[in-house]
């Protein structure tokens, strides 16, 4: 018979959650240790699942990532839906992530938080968790620049200037972009183009 345990705060009958490594993740991914079909983060030392994707949201990842490599390569490229690392127990997997090439520095190992230009995340039933505890992540290691696509809302949101650690990071500057705007692209101090919102959240 499985016992239910109480997790709430105050209810933890002196029990403390294990927090997981990114080393310890790599190597179970490495022996096989998760199902094909399966696709989990590590956030905090904590273990998440994907959500299912729907077709909206893929289309939008899809689209950003070709329009992203048109205008930033070769300089940059982007990645959808791969990992990357954010501390010892931070193994995110950002929807979209700008990554400075070339690719072959990431044959064997995730780009880190200085490897990255931008992070995207594609927000439909995840905005809780995207507005939440990866927007503090991220601005904690010093992303200089994070969307959100609220596909909800069919905008897109545009956070910069990252301060602070831990729970009192944050992202200082957050500019919302409506359908009929387009998003300045910006590496580097350089403006590489525009991103149609329209184009992307329909």
């Amino acid at each position: 018979m499985v016992t239910e345990i109480d997790l709430r705060p105050g209810s933890d009958q002196g029990r403390k959650p294990y927090r997981m490594s990114v080393r310890q993740f790599e190597k179970l991914i490495a022996a096989g240790a998760f199902p094909d079909r399966v696709r989990l983060e590590l956030l905090g030392g904590v273990l998440f699942r994907k959500m299912t994707k729907n077709d909206p949201h893929d289309f939008a990842v899809g689209l950003l990532g070709a329009i992203l490599n048109r205008l930033i390569e070769p300089a940059w490229f982007a990645r959808e839906e791969k990992s990357v690392v954010l501390g010892k127990f931070w193994r995110p997997e950002p929807d979209v992530a700008v990554v400075r090439g070339p690719r072959q520095r990431y044959r064997d190992s995730a780009p880190r938080a200085d490897d990255l230009g931008l992070l995207i995340e594609v927000s439909d039933v995840t905005y809780s968790s995207d507005r939440g505890v990866k927007w503090r992540r991220y601005a904690a290691v010093g992303i200089g620049t994070y969307w959100i696509v609220n596909l909800a809302q069919k905008r897109i949101e545009v956070y910069s200037r990252p301060s602070g650690q831990g729970q009192a990071a944050a992202f200082q500057d957050a500019k919302f972009y409506g359908p009929d705007a387009e998003v300045p692209l910006i590496l580097d101090g350089r403006d590489l183009g525009r991103v149609s919102v329209k184009d992307v959240v329909g």
